[in-house]
């Protein structure tokens, strides 16, 4: 820092050169410039010629003015010199230059006036500073003469002090900008941080203050004449300010609101009160005097108020003796400088109005100044003189808008306002002459709560003027001022229609000549009625300052408001009509004045002012009776065609839009744009209205920008019109008509899109450039930037909106300017950034950044999902292509995650949900904002992705880590993040790297389950009255934590199924990542405590219906009091829609049934006349629903039949529209009742105001009660979505514990965990099915929770199954097994009688259909089911729950969504859990066949196949049979079967798309097969069997094909075999022994040889005998296996299969197909299969030795007992056509045998008997002296029938063919049958 200019030279040096050399601190470059180039530069951009001069200048910066150095000695001797040097710079001194830079050191001294006295405000200038000052004038100004320039010198001194102060400033503001600022600008920033800059500034600071306060007279009085410093017109403007504000000051100083009590009381001036002593005046009172002619306007105020000031004393008790002063000479000095104009023009100017300070202050000042004055000279009512005028206007001034002010002038007590009030008083008397100033003075004082006062004062005061005829007796004996009384009506001249109703009083103002006077009438009334005659005679400026008037009282005070709409119910009026001087009909009505002056103001732009108050008082009044102004605004016809008028277009041809331009420009605001109130309560009530739509939203939008406003008004402005685009955005419009024309513009409205784009863009340079400077002032700053928030809005509004509509709409123009298109001179993307990215450097409370980031995120977020949903059509939709933007939205989202969530839980929330919508909608976005983009070249590229996004893990195990205490204290921010991580596991691989982070952390899953532990200990179970918003939050992020545990389980599984293929590469490091997931630790909490918890909360019914049905009932007491109060003619403060709601429920009503035999049953009363028989009927209905809702319940009648009418109507009820999005679900769609809205429509808060009063207690109570169900709601969705979510994990654990390559910590959840849980389901579930009755018409709110508590119980079940399964152990829980079916069927028999009142219903029904349907397969193919006394008993149970089940789905057979479920579940209870003796009673009566029948083959019902099953079911009993046949089944399968694609390519292909049809068919066949064989013993058998052939003539080719599709499969060649196998099913099987049991029965019946069909006959028999071959190749001996091929693969398939596939053989047989079908079904053999059937498969490794050993299952069994039924069917088909043709042999006495059938040869007939020999010799070897099981028995008869049957077509072969027995067959096999029987006689001692 330079405190001189010492030289540093030495003599001989500086005599040589001529040069002397000063402190180069005493150079400095212009900071002017500097601040120039910093303002124009953002911080992220510093050039580094901009960095080294920052840097150069340090010194300076740091030193701050004070391097401005004071004169000396060795400075100014360096002027001497011819050279001077400063550092590195060369002066050169010019004389001329040197005498004005030491004048300019002396001046700046001295203040550069004769006139200044020294002070110490700016400290004295170095000479050589003064020199560089001087020289550098010079170049800018040659011509200037001194004085001039010397002026110039010093503006340009203080400039650059200014602008260094700047430079300081612009570097800290560029530093904070943390995410722009450079390394210079943040470096130098640290560098004055350091050494203490902050410090140095104050202490500058503090000196120029204390240098302040000596020269406030000076600068007053003109003598210190700083304004000539001013070079602008802002700083001209300020220093004015500080006059007027020092002027202010000494006024106030002479304290005259004290002066004034002493007055008023009398006080002298030495009794203490006053400040001032006698001496004290006097001393001022002579400095006073001192004072020059003063030539400034300020200086007339201040003599004038030491003239008010010295009147006021003298006139105090004792004063005039000792105080002599002639203060009358000071007012006339004073008023030569007019100074109330002055003050005038203080009060009116803008930079008072717009000071950041408050205005109450000085506005008082005046007001007792003003007061005084009054007080002190006489003012009178005087033409020639203003000054009345003046104080008038200055009082107008001070009363406006201060309400405190206003509160004191109408108190009586207050001795301030006593002279004013006087002034009052006397504008009065001048009235009607002058209205003018007294209504703009009133409306002055019309603020706060006194309006009701001036009210009255009108009611007393004003009135309307009118000509009177006196009556003739009495017209002499009246004067003037005389009050006179008239008595009836008084017509009024020019405004028909309105008279002065008789009782009115008056005052005779002046008496004119025949008996006529000039009467003034009083009365509120008379003032209406003053502005429809001024209206009407077209003295608008009268009539302006009316509604002004009453604009300001109606906008204070709501009781007036009423007052006025009712003006002619006040007591003269009323009077009069009492008496009949006025019709009961007459009355003055405000509003439709007002409306009926609309179209007359439009007629010229001149009225545009009145025409803006007229909105302006319409929409206060529709604020408080909105159907009354649209009643009348519609009669006056302003929204449609009028007759001899403008029509409805007026509003878009702009003339309207003409007037409100103009009101603004006049009033220099938007106060004209209150039409948006009325447009907004309006437009929903009628649609002639959209033209009005049209013009708020298109023409005022776009328009606007182009007004003209002062400059406070034009971001007020925007700020008004996007509260009206806002409002026109929220309307629920009744047509579609109105909605399409507000979507129409918003979409496709380009020039909408380019003023908004243009606001938008505007505002955030402008925010942006506030935000790094101080351009613009406080309140610009806060316009802007609600401004931002409110566009944002809208764009917020319009895209969430949008979503539902990009389906059905073309692509709007709207999509490609927020999405893809770039924008000038920005994109919108950009901006959004930008504004996140604000950071305010002071920290303001009153500025709003906060609020636009939160705007800017949630409009981002949306953005990505409408990009997402917008993309096929967009294809340029990019977030991720800068990566600098990248970097500016990560280290705003960083700098707000790292702030405390309590600053703002808004935007931490928001930032969370923006992260949430990039993880589910653009991936790539959220991968870019967690990898670091920028990465030093010398950094190893061996660094991982985890640690890139190492910070944004961090940031959310940070908020995890403190998750309990989040779930305490702000659980929206908790569920915020766990959305997010809900999102990140949904994307599952593509965030991997993030995911390993956190499910490798050793506190992530253990902090989310002490969330869980935490909810169930801090939330109620079932106390609706202790929950909030918080406690259903918390149960949210339960529900969340479940969400995000089900997807970890189901990646990990995926994960290890991937690390468990030998195919796939995985690294050790991934294998190692996953084996660290530490997610089973919350497996390990759910014991059996936790979980029954869990149950408990979770399944608990926490809808409480009672608490609905009171809000229903409420609602209906609300409605009928409505009906009572609109009947009297109010409409109080209803909506328009609520009005015609309300009318529509009173005429439905009255037409119902029940309230017409009311009103015959009270006429019979003698009772008469309409209206007070409908009166009467209401009242005593309101009586019966109050009692209702007080729990006295209404008898059955006519008054509950109405009741229960109107509690249909669901009248308030909540109907939200239906969005399709659900990634932004609005919070009021689970509400049951809009409360806020409701309020809003019923306008409660104004009932007090009126006759309304005393219905309000009922409005409130419903409201109060409608709220307490919308938190019971909300309680019980949060609850029921946590139960969703535990279902779902339930549901995936029990995916992963089936897998065999998941390990569980601990074994998973128990089963006796489960069996409580599936009990504590049971026990809720009952209780909700309990709770459906009474009260049904409250019972939807149910239906979503049966439905979650439905899937919970399916879910449990399923796992308790599984366990079950797993353990194989299933005689322990059959008494849960019990429970379940029974609370599921007596579930499902109460809700199918309300399926037909309510489809939600389906849901729940469906899933406990399933349920049952799983419990009865469960128990169905449990072998160990059977036997034991309990299982008897459970038996026992399940079959009367059976018998009461099976009506119910009788009658659910026939409903589409149930029936596959419904008849499953008959199909198995038919088959094992009810004979047929029981069943068939209850299928007859209940079971409509026929009709079922019928929707089957129209497609009605979804599963042919389920019904195909059921009717085999039914056709294996004798019973069900005869029902089939009963309803022509063959008619019913012919037509089915006719419907089927079947072709030789699907019968070849078991695996083909059309394998469904072929098992159709199959079962088709098997239904008739199984017909035949039911029936074959009765009577109508013939029937059935002709049936059958005439079904089946049209299917033997079908037939033929599939059997020959069968023999060609099973006779490939070997080479083929070799290659390729093929490949059958389990159901091809099915199918072929249905179809040879049909051609068992076809042959029986001579089919098809009576058929004419021979052909066929021949090709089956061939086809037949094919197959028997191929099954006889099973005889190849074990030793010889390896030398036999087979072509045959079977695998397991079905669920079912795969389930039997595990299970132990019971027969193990090693021979025939016993050991081919197991050597089948695997595919090791390298077999290529279909992936879907490779699945289930189980590849098992063979042990070492052992690789030729195979492994037989139930299901391999099942194949070779298959292939042997088969083989059986086969011989029996053979037999019966060898029979057949030895009988014709007979008959003809010869052997034909060229029509003898062809019959197998003897070697295949040997293989069968040798394969029967040996498994039945094996078998009963294997079981020894133990008893055979039934299955295997049945099996072995099985065989011996084959074997019997084959003996018997070998000897048939032999005898007809003539074919000799191979040689020693007979040997082996009776050596062969000897081995069985005597192994047979062993295990039965024979």
């Amino acid at each position: 820092m330079a405190s001189g200019g010492a030289t540093t030279s030495t003599p001989a040096a500086a005599a040589a050169t001529g040069t002397k050399t000063v402190s180069a601190s005493l150079w400095w470059d212009s900071f002017v410039a500097l601040s120039d180039d910093l303002d124009r530069t953002a911080a992220a951009a510093i050039p580094d010629a901009l960095a080294k001069r920052i840097k150069s200048h340090h010194a300076w910066l740091r030193g701050s003015v004070s391097m401005f150095g004071k004169p000396n000695e060795a400075s100014r001797s360096a002027l001497d010199a011819g050279e001077v040097a400063v550092g590195e710079h060369r002066l050169a001194i010019k004389p001329e230059l040197k005498e004005a830079a030491l004048r300019v050191s002396k001046c700046l001294r001295l203040r550069n006036l004769p006139k200044f006295n020294p002070s110490p405000l700016l400290q004295n200038l170095d000479e050589v500073q003064s020199y560089i000052l001087v020289k550098r004038a010079s170049e800018i100004s040659v011509d200037a003469d001194a004085q001039e320039f010397l002026h110039l010198v010093s503006v340009q001194y203080y400039l650059e002090r200014q602008c260094l102060l700047k430079c300081i400033r612009r570097i800290f503001v560029h530093a904070s900008d943390s995410s722009d600022s450079t390394d210079a600008i943040r470096e130098e920033a640290s560098l004055l941080i350091s050494e203490e800059i902050e410090r140095k500034l104050i202490s500058i600071v503090e000196d120029s203050l204390s240098a302040a306060s000596s020269v406030k007279a000076d600068i007053l009085c003109g003598s210190y004449d700083v304004g000539k410093f001013a070079a602008s017109v802002e700083a001209k403007n300020s220093f004015h300010y500080i006059k007027a504000q020092l002027l202010l000051i000494l006024i106030e100083t002479l304290d005259f609101e004290n002066l004034l009590r002493m007055v008023h009381d009398e006080v002298p001036l030495s009794g203490g009160c006053s400040a001032f002593s006698l001496g004290d005046i006097l001393e001022m009172d002579a400095e006073i005097s001192k004072l020059p002619e003063f030539s400034m306007v300020e200086s007339g105020p201040l003599i004038l108020a030491w003239a008010v000031f010295l009147c006021l004393v003298l006139s105090l008790p004792g004063t005039n003796a000792n105080l002599e002063i002639d203060h009358t000479s000071y007012a006339q000095r004073a008023f030569e400088f007019a100074p109330f104009s002055y003050l005038l023009g203080v009060l009116c100017s803008s930079i008072f109005r717009e000071s950041d300070g408050p205005v109450s202050g000085y506005r008082g000042i005046l007001r007792s100044f003003i007061s005084a004055f009054i007080a002190s000279y006489e003012v009178s009512y005087q033409t020639e003189d203003s000054s009345l005028d003046m104080i008038l206007s200055i009082a107008c001034e001070v009363y406006d808008g201060e309400e405190s002010l206003c509160m004191q002038f109408w108190d009586k007590d207050s001795f301030v306002d006593g002279p004013i009030r006087s002034i009052l008083n006397m504008v009065e008397k001048e009235y009607p002459f002058q209205i003018s100033q007294l209504i703009r003075f009133l409306s002055a004082v019309c603020h706060g709560i006194w309006p009701a006062q001036l009210y009255n004062y009108l009611e007393r005061m004003n009135g309307v003027t009118t000509l009177y005829a006196i009556p003739g007796g009495v017209s002499n004996n009246v004067n003037c001022r005389h009050q006179i009384e008239i008595h009836h009506p008084i017509d009024i001249s020019g405004v028909e229609g309105i008279a002065i109703p008789g009782g009115s009083r008056g005052h005779i103002m002046k008496v004119l000549e025949d008996g006529v006077a000039l009467v003034r009438w009083e009365g509120v009334f008379l003032l209406l009625v003053t502005l429809a005659q001024d209206i009407h005679l077209g003295n608008y400026e009268e009539a302006t300052d009316i509604m002004d008037l009453l604009y300001r009282m109606v906008s204070s005070n709501k009781d007036l408001c009423f007052a006025l709409l009712h003006a002619d119910k006040s007591l003269a009026v009323q009077t009069s009509k009492n008496l009949g001087h006025i019709e009961k009909h007459a009355r003055i009505d405000i509003a439709k004045v007002l409306c009926n002056s609309i179209f007359k103001f439009v007629q010229d732009v001149k009225n545009a002012d009145i025409l803006s108050k007229t909105f302006c008082l319409l929409a206060e009044m529709l604020k408080c009776a909105p159907y009354h102004v649209f009643e009348a605004a519609f009669e006056c016809n302003i929204f449609t065609s009028q007759s001899n008028g403008p029509s409805s277009d007026w509003l878009l041809s702009g003339a309207l839009a003409r007037m409100l331009f103009a009101a603004s420009e006049e009033n220099g605001d938007c106060s004209s744009l209150t039409i948006s109130d009325v447009l907004r309560k309006g437009a929903v009530a009628d649609n002639m209205i959209s033209a009005s739509i049209v013009f708020s939203i298109q023409y005022i939008m776009v328009n606007h920008m182009n007004w003209k406003y002062k400059k406070s008004s034009r971001w007020k402005a925007t700020l008004r019109v996007f509260e009206l685009v806002k409002s026109c955005l929220q309307l629920k419009p009744f047509s579609s008509r109105l909605r399409g024309i507000i979507w129409e513009i918003l979409l496709y409205d380009s020039s909408f899109h380019s003023v908004l784009w243009r606001i938008l863009s505007m505002s955030t340079q402008l925010l942006e450039h506030s935000y790094r400077s101080c351009y613009h002032g406080l309140k610009d700053i806060e316009d802007i930037q609600l401004v931002l928030c409110s566009g944002l809005d809208i764009i917020y509004h319009i895209l969430s909106n949008l979503l539902e509509l990009l389906d059905l709409l073309p692509n709007p123009p709207l999509l490609p300017m927020v999405l893809s298109s770039p924008q000038k001179p920005f994109s919108f993307i950009t901006a959004l950034i930008s504004l996140m990215s604000i950071r305010n450097p002071i920290e303001d409370p009153l500025l709003f950044h906060k609020d636009i980031q939160i705007a800017a995120t949630r409009v981002f977020s949306i953005l990505c999902f409408t990009a997402y949903k917008a993309q096929p059509q967009l294809e340029n939709a990019s977030f991720t292509g800068d990566v600098l933007e990248i970097e500016r939205l990560r280290a705003s989202i960083s700098c707000i995650l790292d702030e405390e969530e309590e600053t703002n839980v808004c935007l931490v929330v928001a930032v969370f949900n923006l992260l949430t919508s990039a993880a589910r909608y653009q991936p790539a976005l959220l991968i870019s904002l967690t990898e670091q983009s920028k990465k030093p070249t010398d950094r190893s590229n061996s660094v991982s992705n985890a640690e890139s996004n190492a910070g944004f893990v961090d940031k959310i195990l940070g908020y995890i880590v403190r998750s309990t205490e989040l779930m305490n204290r702000s659980p929206c921010v908790l569920l915020s993040i766990l959305d997010l991580l809900k999102a990140l596991w949904e994307g599952g691989v593509q965030f991997l790297c993030i995911l390993q982070k956190l499910r490798g952390s050793t506190t992530f899953w253990g902090n989310l389950s002490r969330c869980i532990r935490a909810t169930l200990d801090s939330c109620p179970i079932d106390s609706v009255d202790t929950v909030n918003e918080e406690i259903s939050l918390r149960y949210f992020c339960q529900g969340k934590i479940f969400e995000v545990m089900a997807h970890e389980l189901f990646l990990r599984g995926k994960l290890l199924l991937e690390t468990c293929n030998p195919k796939l590469d995985h690294s050790t490091e991934q294998k190692e990542s996953n084996a660290s997931c530490r997610s089973s630790v919350v497996l390990k909490w759910f014991d059996s405590a936790i979980f029954k918890d869990l149950m408990d909360h979770l399944s608990n019914n926490a809808y409480k219906k009672e608490i609905l049905h009171r809000a229903k009932i409420a609602a209906c007491l609300c409605t009928i009091d409505l009906i009572r109060k609109l009947s009297t003619g109010d409409s109080g403060s209803l909506s328009f829609s609520v009005m015609k709601n309300i009318q529509m429920i009173s005429k439905k009503l009255s037409q119902h049934q029940a309230f017409l035999a009311l009103l015959s049953q009270y006429s019979q009363c003698g009772y008469s006349g309409e209206q007070e028989l409908t009166s009467l009927v209401i009242n005593d209905l309101y009586y019966h629903i109050h009692g209702e809702l007080e729990g006295r319940r209404i008898t059955s009648g006519p008054f509950l039949e109405l009741l229960n009418f109107l509690v249909e109507l669901k009248f308030f009820e909540h109907k939200p529209l239906e969005q399709l999005q659900t990634i932004y679900p609005v919070a009021s769609e689970s509400l049951l009742f809009d409360v806020p809205h409701i309020r809003d429509q019923l306008g409660v808060e104004l009932w007090n105001h009126s006759d309304w009063k005393t219905s309000k207690e009922v409005a409130e109570r419903m409201l109060e009660i409608m709220h307490k169900a919308n938190v019971m709601k909300c309680y019980a969705d949060a609850k029921l979505s946590t139960l969703r979510s535990f279902s779902t994990f339930l549901c995936v654990y029990i995916g992963l514990s089936s897998s065999n390559n998941m390990d569980l910590n601990d074994g998973g959840i128990s089963v006796k965990t489960t069996q409580l849980a599936v009990r504590c389901a049971c026990k809720s579930l009952e209780s909700t099915i309990d709770s459906l009755l009474p009260q049904v018409d409250t019972n939807e709110v149910l239906f979503p929770l049966l439905s979650g508590q439905a899937e919970l119980l399916l879910t449990l079940a399923r796992m308790l199954f599984h366990q079950s399964k797993e353990n194989k152990e299933a005689a322990h829980i059959y008494s849960d097994i019990v429970l379940l079916m029974k609370t599921s069927s007596a579930s499902t028999s109460f809700l199918v009688d309300l399926m037909s009142s309510s489809h939600a219903l389906k849901q729940p029904v469906k899933a406990l259909l399933v349920l049952l349907l799983s419990s009865y397969e469960f128990i169905y193919n449990t072998n160990d089911s059977k036997g034991e006394s309990d299982d008897v008993n459970t038996f026992g149970e399940l079959s009367l729950v059976s018998t009461s089940l099976l009506p119910v789905l009788c009658k659910l057979a026939e409903n589409r969504e149930c029936s596959d479920v419904a008849v499953a579940s008959m199909d198995l209870i038919l088959k094992g859990f009810m004979s047929s003796n029981a069943w068939v009673p209850i299928l007859q009566k209940h079971f409509r066949l026929q009709a079922i029948l019928h929707k089957c083959q129209n497609g009605d019902l979804l599963s042919t196949q389920v019904i195909l099953n059921f009717l085999l079911t039914l056709g294996r009993t004798k019973d069900g049979a005869k029902i089939l046949q009963s309803a022509n089944i063959f008619a019913f399968l012919k037509i089915i079967l006719s419907q089927l694609s079947l072709d030789g390519s699907c019968l070849r292909n078991s695996f083909s798309a059309q394998t469904k049809d072929v098992n159709l068919w199959g079962l088709g066949l098997a239904i008739v097969a199984s017909l035949n064989y039911c029936l074959d013993d009765d009577i109508s058998r013939n029937n059935v069997a002709n049936s059958t052939i005439n079904f089946l003539s049209g299917q033997v080719p079908l037939m033929s094909a599939y059997l020959c599709a069968q023999s060609v499969t099973t006779h490939q060649s070997k080479k083929r075999a070799l290659l390729q196998k093929s490949q059958t099913s389990s159901s091809a099987l099915n199918l072929t022994e249905n179809i040879l049991t049909l051609l068992c029965i076809l042959a029986k019946s001579h089919f098809p040889r009576d058929t004419g069909m021979n052909d066929v006959d021949t090709e089956l028999r061939e086809i037949i005998i094919h197959l028997l071959a191929f099954i006889s190749k099973g005889s190849v001996k074990m030793g010889d296996s390896s030398n036999w091929t087979s072509s045959f693969f079977c695998p397991a398939i079905a669920k079912e299969e795969v389930e039997l596939n595990e299970k132990p053989p019971i027969i193990r047989s090693k021979h025939g197909w016993f050991k081919f079908a197991a050597s089948s079904t695997s595919s090791a053999a390298g077999v290529p299969v279909s992936s879907s059937a490779a699945l289930p498969l189980v590849i098992r490794d063979k042990g070492p030795g052992d690789s030729g050993s195979i492994r037989q299952t139930r299901f391999t069994e099942m194949l070779a007992v298959k292939i042997y039924r088969i083989a059986f069917l086969i011989m029996k088909f053979l037999c019966s056509q060898a029979k057949e043709a030895v009988k014709r042999a007979e008959e003809l006495e010869f052997l034909d045998l060229a029509h003898f059938p062809e019959l197998p040869m003897p070697d295949i007939l040997h293989g069968l008997q040798d394969q029967v020999v040996l498994i039945v010799t094996e078998v009963f070897e294997v079981n020894g002296t133990t008893t055979l099981n039934p299955e295997t028995q049945r099996v072995c008869h099985l065989l011996l029938v084959v074997l019997e049957t084959s003996l018997y077509m070998e000897l048939c072969v032999s005898q007809s063919c003539g074919i000799r027995p191979v040689l020693g067959r007979l040997e082996d096999f009776s050596k062969g049958i000897k081995a069985m029987l005597q192994v047979h006689r062993e295990a039965f001692q024979f």
